[in-house]
C-alpha cells in the first residue's frame, strides 16, 4: 500500500495540498513577475491574474495566515533566491522568495509568513520587499 504524498505537483503550474486541499501556485510572485510587491500591489496583481485566468483559473487569492504556516516544513529544503533556505516541499520551485504576505490585514500592518524561520510577522503595508504565494481551493 502506497502512501500519498502530502504535496502533488501534477506539472500544471500548481502544487496540491492533499492534506488540506489545497491548490498553490508552484512559482511565487518573485518567479513570475520578476518584482517586489507591497502588500496592496499583491492583492491588486492577485486580481489581474484573475482577469488572465492564470494557469486557467480565475479564483486565485492571498493565502490566510493560517494556511500557509502550513507550507513550513522544517526537514524540507529547497534554495531560493539569494541563495536562502527555503523550508517548503520539493514539490515547489527553487528560487522563490523567502516568505509570502497572506491575510488578514489591518489598516496599517498586513501578515508576513518567513518560509526560511517559520516565524509570522506583520509589517507596514507599504514594505516594498514582499512575495505572494498564491492560493485557491481545489474543486472536489
Amino acid at each position: 500500500m502506497s502512501v500519498e504524498k502530502r504535496f502533488s505537483d501534477n506539472g500544471d503550474g500548481i502544487v496540491k495540498d492533499n492534506e488540506s486541499g489545497l491548490v498553490w501556485c508552484k512559482k511565487d510572485s518573485w518567479q513570475i513577475y520578476q518584482d517586489w510587491l507591497t502588500f496592496q500591489e499583491a492583492m491588486s496583481w492577485v486580481d489581474e491574474l484573475n482577469k488572465k485566468d492564470f494557469l486557467g483559473f480565475h479564483d486565485w487569492r492571498m493565502p490566510e495566515k493560517d494556511e500557509i504556516k502550513k507550507l513550513f516544513l522544517p526537514t524540507s529544503t529547497i534554495m531560493g533566491r539569494s541563495n536562502q533556505e527555503l523550508h517548503l516541499d520539493h514539490a515547489f520551485e527553487p528560487g522563490g522568495g523567502n516568505g509570502s504576505w497572506c491575510m488578514p490585514f489591518d489598516q496599517q500592518a498586513a501578515f508576513y509568513f518567513s518560509y526560511t524561520s517559520g516565524i509570522l510577522q506583520t509589517f507596514d503595508q507599504d514594505f516594498s520587499q514582499g512575495y505572494l504565494r498564491i492560493v485557491r481551493l481545489y474543486p472536489d
